[in-house]
């Protein structure tokens, strides 16, 4: 028991290292490739497209967040300098956002696919298993389990809202408003643009609910 947070910290930090080093890998398959579901859907291999979707850009965030973790995560092993608070509440924040892409595929997308005659797991192959799948629920079980054991509140789950809000402006821009992106994540429910604005706020919701869940389990967890 007397070297248990050491080694809760060496997890840590591989943990950390595996999803920045996974975030990189499935980032370029992905923008120079696309996905398994993509190439079915349009027969074709393009990308780049893909850098707009809250696919990826919440688990750049997660990589990048993961990365600043691992490096404080050495420095605490090597020099025993605690991990600085904030890195743990944007660990928080990026393993909500992921939550939220994985729980949005799992139980939403992919059901969505199956309704139309089209494969369920197609979003769950390729590089997406990780995105969509593997990297969020491994980045949340390190949260829960492997982070220094400090209480999380309230006021550090609102701060989860974050990735969500931000994407709701160019998302509604640009789908509603410009036109310019197709509506990928069907939140207009087929052209029904009052639809995206309570969806988001749901968004919102289980997004705060994903982060109040993970803190509280982090926070009643046994050692």
């Amino acid at each position: 028991m007397d070297n248990l947070p050491k080694k809760r910290t060496l997890w840590f930090a591989v943990i950390n290292g595996f999803l920045f080093i996974t975030t990189i890998i499935v980032t370029y398959i992905t923008l120079a490739f696309g996905t398994v579901a993509g190439q079915v859907d349009t027969g074709a291999s393009y990308g780049w497209q893909y850098i707009i979707t809250f696919t990826v850009q919440s688990n750049i965030l997660l990589g990048l967040i993961a990365l600043i973790n691992l490096i404080f995560s050495i420095r605490n092993l090597k020099w025993n300098k605690p991990i600085p608070r904030a890195a743990l509440n944007w660990y928080l924040v990026a393993s909500s956002a992921a939550m939220l892409t994985a729980l949005t595929v799992i139980f939403f997308l992919a059901p969505f696919r199956a309704f139309s005659g089209r494969n369920y797991f197609d979003m769950l192959l390729g590089p997406m298993f990780f995105f969509h799948f593997f990297n969020p629920f491994l980045s949340a079980a390190a949260f829960i389990y492997l982070t220094p054991r400090i209480k999380f509140a309230r006021p550090d789950c609102f701060l989860a809202l974050i990735p969500p809000i931000a994407y709701a402006g160019p998302y509604i821009l640009n789908v509603v408003i410009l036109g310019t992106w197709p509506d990928f994540y069907h939140f207009t429910f087929g052209g029904h643009v009052w639809a995206i604005l309570p969806v988001f706020i749901v968004i919102s919701s289980i997004t705060f609910s994903i982060a109040t869940l993970l803190a509280r389990l982090h926070n009643h967890r046994k050692i």
